[in-house]
Order: C-alpha cells, then sequence, then structure tokens
C-alpha cells in the first residue's frame, strides 16, 4: 500500500526544474503551439457551429470526430505536463492516442452519418481493438481527397511515436544510476515531442476537415490560423484549405 508520496512529489519537482533549466525552448515550442494554434482554430469552430447562442449545431453533437476535438484541449495540457516532468513516453502515447482516436472516429461518423453519438460510442467500444479497425487501414477505406499523401504523412508521424529502444536505454541508465522516480532530461526528445504534435494537429485538422467541410471558408478566412498553417507548415491542413505554403502573407490582422 502507497503510504507516502513525499518521494514521489521530490523526484518529479526536482525533474520539473531541470527541464526548464535545461530545455526551456524546447518545452517553450510545445506550449506555444498548444496556446496559439488551438485557440485559432476554436474561434473559427465557434463562428461556424455555434448557433446563435443556442449551443453547438445537432452535426457536432452526435459527431464522435469532434469528441475527440474536445478532448484534443485535454490531451494537449497533457503532453506538455508530462514533457515537463521527463515523462516522454507517455507524452508519445497520448499523441498517438489521439491520432488513432480521430481515424476511427471519422470511419465511423463517415459510415454511420445519421446515427446519433451514444450508438457511435457503443459501435467504437466494438471495434477498436478489432485488427480490421487500426487506422492504416481505415485510411485506405475512407473516401477523401489526398489520400495517399495522409497514408505518408501518417506513417512517418507514426516511426516517430511509437516506443522505441531509446526510452528503455534511458530507463536502464536511470536505474544504474539508482536516481529512482526522475528520468534523464533529454532535450532532443522534447524536440521530437513538438514535432510530433505539429504533424499529429496537421493530420487531425485535415481529417476534421474532412467531415466538417463548411468550416474551411471560416478557417481560409482567419488570418491567425492561415498564418499557423504556414508557420508552422501544416503540410496536410495547407491541401484541404488549398493554401499555398510557399505564398508570403502581404496582411495579417492582429
Amino acid at each position: 500500500m502507497l503510504k507516502e508520496t513525499s518521494g514521489i512529489e521530490k523526484g518529479f519537482a526536482e525533474i520539473a526544474k531541470e527541464s526548464i533549466e535545461k530545455c526551456g525552448n524546447e518545452l517553450e515550442n510545445i506550449r506555444k503551439f498548444i496556446h496559439e494554434i488551438i485557440p485559432h482554430f476554436d474561434a473559427s469552430v465557434h463562428e461556424c457551429y455555434d448557433t446563435e447562442g443556442k449551443g453547438v449545431s445537432p452535426k457536432c453533437i452526435n459527431s464522435l470526430v469532434f469528441t475527440c476535438y474536445l478532448e484534443s484541449f485535454r490531451i494537449s495540457g497533457h503532453v506538455l505536463f508530462l514533457s515537463l516532468n521527463g515523462l516522454y513516453r507517455n507524452a508519445f502515447d497520448n499523441i498517438r492516442h489521439l491520432l488513432e482516436s480521430v481515424v476511427q472516429a471519422l470511419y465511423i461518423d463517415f459510415r454511420h452519418p445519421k446515427t446519433n453519438l451514444p450508438t457511435k460510442i457503443e459501435i467504437l467500444k466494438e471495434v477498436e481493438d478489432k485488427v480490421e479497425y487500426h487506422a492504416i487501414r481505415l485510411i485506405g477505406e475512407l473516401q477523401i481527397e489526398h489520400k495517399d499523401a495522409l497514408q505518408s504523412e501518417y506513417k512517418k508521424l507514426s516511426k516517430i511515436i511509437h516506443p522505441s529502444h531509446k526510452q528503455i536505454v534511458a530507463t536502464i541508465t536511470d536505474i544504474i544510476k539508482e536516481r529512482g522516480i526522475p528520468a534523464t532530461v533529454d532535450c532532443e526528445e522534447l524536440g521530437r515531442i513538438y514535432t510530433s504534435m505539429v504533424r499529429m494537429y496537421d493530420i487531425f485538422f485535415f481529417l476534421f476537415l474532412n467531415y466538417f467541410e463548411e468550416l474551411g471558408q471560416n478557417l481560409t478566412g482567419n488570418a491567425d490560423f492561415v498564418h499557423d498553417v504556414k508557420n508552422y507548415k501544416l503540410y496536410m491542413t495547407a491541401k484541404a484549405l488549398k493554401i499555398n505554403l510557399n505564398q508570403k502573407e502581404t496582411f495579417r490582422k492582429k
């Protein structure tokens, strides 16, 4: 039975302090990305789907993709917290969860467009652990444009976020040096988490726009989000919105 947590608290306090001192720039990149792009995207979502102050539209309420979008707020916070505390493998797990969830959600939304959310959740419970519903296969069955590019980007990201030998080696090193709870602070690993977040959201926005096509007009008129797409080089999102990543901005409303 766990009788005392002071050692755990002290261990993570030390790792968080070391992370800020050694890898402050990498952590700031993650924080800045989360706190820029989600609010900018969300501004257009509210403008498009908040039905004159009467609440979110029925299309959103009954969409698994929209549910994943709401969950992404919490997961993004988790990723930043886990990154700060040296829990890199857990951060990657959260990124992978959101990536795989949105593919499954879009597949079910497309297959059952008139079904309510509670029923879709029951369908998801039945299929999420089946091999035939793994994300890369579902992408192949989606009736969307740019599918080859999407599969390529998904595979590249999957290589980054799935478990690797580096985490095992780091854990062994910590054990040998009797570091206990604190993990080894690794700025390069934090850089990979940042890159993974950017690529994951690029795919996420692309898939979201395939179901909520009407949002595209709001987003292309959203100077802040268009700037984000170009600044972070969101390749798939640019395809969905027909944005030229190489075209320089002439004016951006503050």
